[in-house]
């Protein structure tokens, strides 16, 4: 690959990034314009579900575990 040639990538890679990023942060700030307390809890209460059953769940496929090994 000549260096004409990386260059003209890394520019390309370059402007990518930065749009990318532009892109992030208009989504951020339509999120942030959008987003409703009352489905905020409700989102955080099932993610707390979830990682509560995979606990559960972890623990007792270990203790099973344990017992088969034992």
């Amino acid at each position: 690959m000549a260096i004409e040639e990386r260059d003209e990538l890394r520019d390309l890679l370059i402007r990518i990034d930065e749009r990318v990023r532009s892109i992030q942060e208009e989504i951020g700030e339509i999120n942030g314009d959008r987003s409703c307390q009352t489905h905020s809890e409700k989102i955080r209460s099932l993610e707390r579900a979830v990682w509560g059953s995979c606990a559960v769940l972890g623990a007792v496929a270990a203790r099973v575990a344990y017992g088969v090994l034992k």
